[in-house]
């Protein structure tokens, strides 16, 4: 009896593991040598799909955008009206691995591609909250925009602050800001 052949890894394999590697043990964690140990594959296996790992970075960069920022956006764009879709919104990325972002925004500072990434990151994410907000009729375009950045900007300073907080402690105080926030607005 022979044992079946052991499961070829594939370039999605490569950059799941990145993720994971990336919230574990931050960008040291990120090398060729570190990836293939964590996989239990050989670096030529890791070669197969990336010349170098330059290319990983920008291809686990730009996996990171899609699984972390555009798949959210087009599942929460499912839903009815403009609060609705924030509510979603807020709920998916609250269940993410903060310490995936964290990972990211340091392999950030070392890496100018994927600073790119970030930086292109940011933007889509606050124009698509400047959008939400000015589809919910309450704010004019202005406000849209400035509300879109204060609230992107203390969902990333939720997650690169040290508060001492635990991750369930940060997803609530996050949760009750977003709530303050969707209250209505009195005159």
């Amino acid at each position: 009896m022979t044992s079946p052949a052991p499961r070829r890894f594939r370039r999605s394999d490569w950059l799941g593991l990145g993720l994971t590697a990336l919230a574990e043990q931050g960008p040291s964690g990120l090398t060729i040598e570190a990836l293939c140990r964590r996989a239990g594959k050989t670096k030529g296996s890791f070669y197969a799909h990336f010349p170098a790992i330059e290319a990983y970075l920008a291809a686990l960069a730009a996996h990171w955008r899609e699984t972390y920022t555009l798949r959210l956006m087009q599942e929460a764009d499912k839903g009815g009206p403009a609060q609705d879709r924030l509510v979603a919104l807020d709920r998916m990325a609250l269940a993410l691995d903060v310490r995936v972002e964290q990972g990211m925004r340091r392999l950030a500072q070392l890496d100018p591609g994927v600073a790119a990434t970030c930086a292109e990151v940011d933007r889509e994410r606050i124009v698509y909250l400047e959008k939400l907000h000015g589809e919910s009729g309450r704010f004019t375009a202005r406000e849209a925009l400035a509300l879109a950045r204060v609230e992107y900007a203390a969902f990333i300073g939720f997650q690169q602050l040290d508060l001492g907080l635990s991750p369930d402690d940060l997803h609530e105080c996050y949760g009750t800001f977003m709530r303050l926030l969707a209250r209505p607005v009195t005159g």
